[in-house]
């Protein structure tokens, strides 16, 4: 009789596991744009024009040629638009995949990851946004909630709180105003 109690009480123990198992991780901070770290952040009250698509600008990097605007829409959009481009991505309906961007430390987060004319990268993420842009270097400079560094022939940005910041780009030489 022990031996049947125990083998029913071993196999009930294991329908909660495999009730966990088959459910899809959903995660609640990704789908609700109030929640992100980034909506909280201060960002630019003075800055170029935004896209129509985008509601608030975060930061401004430039380096070389490029000069970003980095911005959100509390829509769910997390975006970035250079001189006549534009690029976003609707967080809320990705599940996004969790990764950490090469060239950056921190945590591994659900991201989803753009790209313009193969030199602006944009990996965005409900608590930071990563940045890198390849073969420019000269003269950056970023100012709002943003650091940045010139890594392997190009400059890797973060516009995030403080805290992502130090733990993106722990060695950021480029900060606000220069």
């Amino acid at each position: 009789m022990n031996d049947r109690l125990a083998r029913a009480a071993a196999a009930l123990s294991l329908v909660p596991a495999l009730g966990a198992c088959s459910a899809s991780p959903v995660n609640p901070v990704l789908k609700d744009p109030a929640r992100w770290p980034l909506v909280k952040l201060r960002g630019l009250t003075d800055h170029p024009k935004l896209p129509d698509e985008a509601e608030r600008a975060l930061a401004q990097i430039m380096v070389g040629s490029q000069d970003l605007l980095a911005w959100i829409d509390s829509s769910g959009l997390c975006g970035l638009s250079g001189s006549g481009w534009s690029m976003h991505v609707d967080l809320t309906k990705s599940e996004g995949e969790p990764e950490r961007e090469e060239g950056f430390s921190g945590p591994v987060e659900p991201a989803v990851v753009i790209s313009s004319e193969s030199k602006v990268r944009l990996v965005c993420t409900p608590t930071r946004m990563l940045i890198r842009v390849e073969g420019e270097t000269s003269h950056p400079f970023v100012s709002g909630d943003a650091v940045a560094q010139p890594v392997n022939g190009g400059l890797n940005a973060v516009v995030g709180s403080p805290e992502a910041q130090q733990e993106s780009l722990p060695g950021a030489t480029v900060t606000r105003g220069g």
